[in-house]
């Protein structure tokens, strides 16, 4: 995660004369609510045209809520928020560690390719059969590091169902005696712990899917 926080610093102060990222450390078997890892920084002040720069460094130490503090409401305190360090020799901005994980997506063109096999698809298919012609035709993500989410699909009493996707970015399809139909689900309904983006919601009473708000 403290690398997720290097680059969003890098990009926060890319344009910055004052502030740089000069360094980042991860904090190895760190658990939930302890700090991740720390940014360190070097700011560049010059008070008035007739002074030399003022440069000094700081670090700041990032759990998963954000800065991390030592006590509540800390967060207006610089010193708590920013700790002095002193400056390294060599200190310079550095770019960011460079994210190479992947990026599950919905591919654009997914949407009608799945309309299409459920529409077309035997009587007799099977999951498996639905998955593997829906997965053999899947558009490619044109993104950067995109790759298609894993589709499912279940079958039951002779009705098909299909998931592809997240609680964030979710294609739920069924197949019923009234046709094919893409389905629209409350995105709460869709997170872990609820329904979730699976093709047994697709399934689901139409009463189940409306949002509980």
């Amino acid at each position: 995660m403290i690398d997720d926080y290097a680059r969003w610093a890098d990009t926060d102060t890319e344009k910055s004369t004052v502030v740089e990222l000069i360094g980042y450390e991860p904090y190895p078997g760190a658990i939930h609510g302890e700090p991740v890892g720390a940014l360190q920084f070097r700011a560049t002040m010059q008070p008035t045209p007739n002074e030399g720069p003022h440069v000094a460094c700081f670090e700041s130490q990032f759990d998963f809520w954000g800065v991390a503090i030592e006590e509540p409401g800390e967060w207006s305190d610089d010193t708590a928020v920013a700790h002095d360090i002193a400056c390294p020799p060599d200190a310079k901005r550095i770019p960011p560690p460079v994210d190479t994980r992947l990026v599950d997506v919905v591919p654009d063109g997914a949407e009608a390719l799945v309309v299409e096999v459920l529409t077309n698809a035997p009587s007799a298919a099977s999951a498996d059969d639905i998955v593997a012609e829906i997965v053999k035709r899947m558009p490619q993500p044109t993104g950067e590091r995109e790759v298609a989410f894993d589709p499912e699909a279940t079958v039951v009493d002779g009705d098909v169902g299909f998931a592809m996707g997240d609680g964030d970015d979710c294609l739920l399809v069924k197949r019923d005696v009234d046709g094919v139909q893409v389905l629209q689900v409350p995105k709460i309904l869709l997170q872990p712990g609820e329904l979730g983006c699976a093709a047994g919601t697709a399934l689901q009473p139409g009463d189940q899917l409306r949002s509980p708000h």
